[in-house]
């Protein structure tokens, strides 16, 4: 009886050890992930929005493109700020790429690149 109470209290030490390596490794995945977000999702959706921007102000043209690459500034912080707010991953991503998807849509038409 006592041999098998000893192996049942080392099985569960190994299942909390491998439980606190899994939540130790799903945390770090959460910030490598949200710091890719936000340097690669973050310059992706600045770039696509400040293109947007140079095009759909009524400036002449070389005035609008200084203003938006002027402002590129504040929407990369922001956006940064924000990865690092929001609780859900897939709120982030799904935020990014929806938005980077329909800056680039709109600048597409008005291009006349579709």
């Amino acid at each position: 009886m006592h041999a098998q109470s000893v192996k049942n209290s080392q099985t569960l030490s190994i299942r909390s050890k491998l439980s606190q390596a899994y939540q130790a490794h799903a945390y770090r995945f959460a910030v490598i992930s949200r710091f890719f977000a936000a340097i690669v999702g973050g310059y992706t959706f600045t770039a696509v929005f400040t293109a947007l921007l140079s095009i759909i102000l009524p400036l002449k043209k070389s005035d609008a493109v200084l203003l938006s690459i002027s402002l590129t500034i504040l929407v990369y912080s922001c956006v940064f700020i924000w990865v690092f707010a929001v609780k859900s991953l897939s709120k982030i991503w799904i935020t990014i790429l929806l938005t980077t998807s329909g800056c680039a849509l709109i600048l597409s038409l008005l291009k006349g690149w579709l």
